[in-house]
């Protein structure tokens, strides 16, 4: 699948990418924003309120997990845009990810990959 991103004219540095099933998520770190992004190009606003993002990813349901570095917080937007905080966060993980059965595990900065739970 090619993809032409087309960023929005008020996008700044410091963009995460997350790859979906039929589509891919964009998020704005600073101002807190994950578009959608289809094959033709279009953006869509698809969550916010997250504060400072730095990690994304997408799960093997469509959803997209996003980690707020500023607030601590691990959320999980359904393909709806329902927001759904998952668990409140002792310290920032440096990545997040989902393996193929769904479960979401942090990655430390020692390079340790840990389950939620």
């Amino acid at each position: 699948m090619s993809l032409l991103v087309l960023m929005p004219e008020s996008s700044t540095a410091g963009m995460l990418v997350a790859e979906g099933k039929r589509n891919h998520y964009i998020a704005n770190q600073e101002e807190g924003i994950v578009y959608v992004v289809y094959g033709d190009g279009e953006w869509v606003r698809f969550a916010d309120g997250f504060g400072r993002i730095s990690g994304l990813c997408a799960a093997p349901d469509n959803s997209v997990y996003v980690l707020s570095e500023s607030q601590l917080r691990l959320f999980r937007v359904a393909v709806n845009g329902k927001v759904q905080m998952v668990r409140k966060l002792k310290s920032r993980p440096q990545a997040i990810l989902v393996d193929r059965d769904g479960e979401v595990k942090f990655v430390q900065r020692n390079g340790v990959v840990t389950g939620i739970n």
